[in-house]
């Protein structure tokens, strides 16, 4: 067995290859966007203009200027979970008196929709850091 000296280079891949929970679940959390500019009284239309664009630039900026490992695993997990988050909230609100069938329906086109986006700014997110020199 070879002795290696402890650099960063030594430490183990698994170990430093993991997706972090916390990252996950941060990223997830900027769903909440959407009650915290609701109670502003703005228009229906002018919050999905305000909270899609800044949740985008967030969660390019966090995969891709933070040294994120597996930035677009990352993202689809994180895209999931703001389905879910955004489902549950929506559920939880009554926004919008649906029939449980259609709001299955739209549970399922939701949290697939959010993470296909997570999917593709985590794909952004990886480009960010290769361009940075960074190995995602």
């Amino acid at each position: 067995m070879e002795n290696t000296p402890m650099t960063s280079q030594s430490v183990p891949l698994t170990a430093r290859r993991r997706v972090r929970g916390r990252v996950v679940a941060a990223l997830a959390a900027t769903v909440l966007l959407f009650p915290a500019i609701g109670v502003t009284n703005a228009p229906d239309q002018v919050v999905p203009a305000i909270v899609l664009p800044v949740t985008v630039a967030i969660w390019v900026a966090v995969l891709g200027l933070r040294d994120i490992p597996r930035p677009v695993l990352t993202g689809t997990l994180a895209g999931l979970a703001y389905g879910a988050v955004l489902m549950t909230v929506s559920l939880v609100s009554g926004a919008g008196e649906v029939s449980p069938g259609l709001h299955a329906v739209a549970a399922v086109f939701e949290i697939g929709w959010s993470t296909l986006l997570g999917t593709g700014l985590g794909l952004l997110g990886s480009g960010l850091q290769q361009i940075r020199g960074r190995r995602p």
